[in-house]
């Protein structure tokens, strides 16, 4: 009988036996360890603002109280204001202050409030509205003219004796130079396809239309031939001449005020009435220091007049009656167009057949 090497075999095992449970050890699921990872410590407020509160809105010619308050009721030494550029130094913990740019909408302020060496900053967030009660027009019809009923009508303006309109619509947004009297196109000029026309005015020698999302405004001399262009930022809806300043609507409550030069910002407006802002401002026409605009929406037939010193809405022209809205409805079917020729006033609409002459009539 042959005997069996017990060593080999206690030793063969052996190293299969390490092997396997190795095999094992390593495909078992490995323990993890969590780092805790410390939060940066949030600086601590120590001061409230008491009043005025958060968004509360004000009529523009308050004088607003502000109080500040330490948590732990430590002394507040101080309080630098700082807005619009301009910084000013109260002593104590309140004061009364009214902008100094005497204007609607939303100042940017800061407050750093002083106390026990330490200083901490807060931005009170208010508002002012108009402090005017607007008057209220209606109107009577002088003349009508006849308008190009395909017109989706963006800008109108006079130039001399002439009128000029700006159309929209991808594909079919034009400008064009016509006789007031029969309607007829002296001049035309399509854009390419890509753009969509808003608001045109004229400048110097210059005539400016803009777009609607592409950022791109268009210089034409008085033959319509395009001479240059312009890049700006935001939405283009209306348009319209203030001395040197070119004044711009982009569908909100806000007013842009560009150097027609290179179109950059000068300055921007909010508007507001009484309770609110105004949004939904479209094609533009200034009389005086007033703007005229109309509102973009299927129920609105008015005009708002706005300041442009101060961004109130000064008066509302109600133009009901105006447009059949038993033949027109719907979000196209709006008035659309202010333009205004030695102290005479016309409005139409878009694709609408007519030009209206109108006077104003105050009913307020």
């Amino acid at each position: 009988m042959t005997r069996v090497d017990i060593r080999k075999f206690s030793l063969k095992n052996l190293i299969l036996l390490i092997f396997f449970l190795h095999l094992i050890i390593s495909c078992m699921p490995k323990e993890t360890k969590t780092i805790k990872r410390r939060n940066s410590p949030r600086i601590k407020k120590e001061i409230n603002l008491i009043t005025p509160k958060l968004g509360s809105t004000f009529p523009l010619d308050t004088l607003v109280l502000f109080i500040l308050e330490h948590k732990k009721d430590h002394l507040i030494d101080s309080i630098l204001l700082e807005s619009d550029g301009k910084s000013k130094t109260f002593i104590g913990n309140h004061f009364e202050w009214q902008p100094e740019r005497f204007r609607t909408g939303n100042p940017q302020i800061s407050l750093t409030a002083y106390f026990k060496d330490k200083k901490e900053k807060i931005y009170p967030k208010i508002t002012f509205a108009s402090n005017l009660n607007p008057s209220r027009y209606t109107y009577d019809l002088v003349n009508t003219y006849p308008h190009n009923e395909k017109s989706y009508t963006q800008g109108l303006f006079f130039e001399n004796e002439y009128l000029y309109e700006s159309t929209g619509h991808r594909g079919s947004s034009t400008i064009g130079k016509y006789d007031l009297v029969s309607g007829e196109v002296i001049q035309m000029a399509n854009i390419e396809n890509k753009y969509f026309g808003e608001g045109a005015t004229s400048w110097k020698e210059m005539i400016f239309q803009i777009t609607w999302e592409s950022q791109i405004a268009f210089a034409y001399d008085k033959e319509l031939n395009r001479t240059r262009t312009f890049n700006y930022s935001g939405e283009g809806w209306g348009l319209a001449t203030w001395g040197d300043t070119l004044v711009m609507s982009d569908g909100s409550e806000n007013i842009y005020l560009l150097n027609p030069k290179d179109f950059s910002q000068i300055d921007r407006l909010q508007i507001y009435d009484q309770t609110d802002k105004f949004s939904f401002l479209n094609e533009l026409e200034v009389i005086g220091n007033d703007l005229y605009a109309n509102v973009y929406t299927t129920a609105s037939d008015e005009i708002i007049i706005i300041d442009l010193l101060t961004g109130r809405v000064k008066g509302v022209i109600d133009l009901m009656g105006l447009i059949d809205r038993s033949k027109y409805r719907g979000i196209d079917y709006v008035l659309n167009g202010i333009a205004s020729y030695q102290n005479r006033l016309f409005v139409t609409a878009k694709w609408h057949p007519y030009l209206y002459e109108i006077t104003l009539r105050k009913v307020q």
